[in-house]
């Protein structure tokens, strides 16, 4: 029980320093932009493909060889990874990422995305003492459709699992600039064994509750981000946490509102 206790405090304490370094930082679950598309001279699309394709497996390889999360990782594989990593950046196939995260049918945002590297120290690397959790991110929804049936604001949660305790913050993000989003914390939860045990909503406006992401990369099962602090986390698309991403349960039960470009609100 001592153990159990030690464990929800230090992983509230992991969510709560998810927020972007600003106090509360998110958190992500393992299965397994700045948007600057690159034109090389004389390249064809063919080949941006084949490049960004290299790119990738070059980081996310580096990224698996290295510890989980990339807790602990030596200068020298920090300095590999990363490397990497701005590489693979310069090739983000996706434009304006902060509006296309919340454009239906949701292809970039909806299921679990698991943190694969972080450079921080800090609670969103999955660290509490001796143990390094599993950090991940799922999208639960969206509020506010606009006339053109774009969402304003999409709703996930952040999770970070330490065995049977399991911490969520639900936050809420909405399209600042073309590759910006601001980034609000809505409340914290914990359980364990499935069984939740606490739930603490954040006050509006509250001190660490407030951040932003810069998206420097994304793509249908990758995602770069840099928060407000200047942390780097970069997250791979794993399954779904409960078995089923939030637009799946949505064609399960016969919705139609987030389907398709030309959405109307309800």
């Amino acid at each position: 029980m001592q153990l159990i206790g030690a464990l929800l405090l230090a992983a509230a304490s992991t969510a709560a320093a998810f927020n972007c370094g600003t106090g509360i930082v998110g958190s992500f679950h393992r299965t397994r932009q700045r948007t600057c598309s690159v034109r090389m001279n004389g390249a064809g699309d063919s080949d941006l493909i084949v490049a960004r394709q290299a790119a990738k497996d070059a980081f996310m390889s580096a990224a698996r060889a290295g510890p989980n999360n990339g807790v602990d990782a030596s200068a020298a594989q920090r300095a590999d990874i990363e490397g990497k990593l701005a590489e693979l950046c310069k090739f983000s196939p996706t434009k304006e990422p902060a509006y296309a995260l919340l454009r239906p049918p949701y292809e970039f945002f909806d299921g679990t995305f698991e943190l694969l590297y972080t450079n921080t120290t800090g609670g969103s690397s999955g660290k509490v003492g001796p143990f390094v959790g599993d950090v991940s991110q799922t999208f639960l929804g969206i509020r506010d459709i606009d006339q053109m049936g774009f969402s304003r604001r999409g709703i996930f949660n952040n999770a970070a699992q330490f065995g049977p305790v399991r911490t969520s913050l639900r936050a809420r993000c909405e399209s600042r600039t073309e590759t910006k989003l601001n980034i609000v914390f809505e409340e914290l939860s914990i359980s364990v064994f499935g069984i939740q045990v606490q739930t603490k909503p954040f006050e509006k406006g509250g001190k660490g509750t407030q951040g932003s992401w810069d998206l420097q990369y994304l793509d249908t099962d990758l995602r770069v981000l840099r928060t407000n602090a200047g942390n780097v986390l970069a997250l791979e698309k794993v399954e779904p946490f409960g078995g089923e991403s939030w637009m799946q349960s949505q064609k399960r039960i016969g919705s139609q509102p987030y389907e398709g470009e030309n959405v109307k609100q309800k």
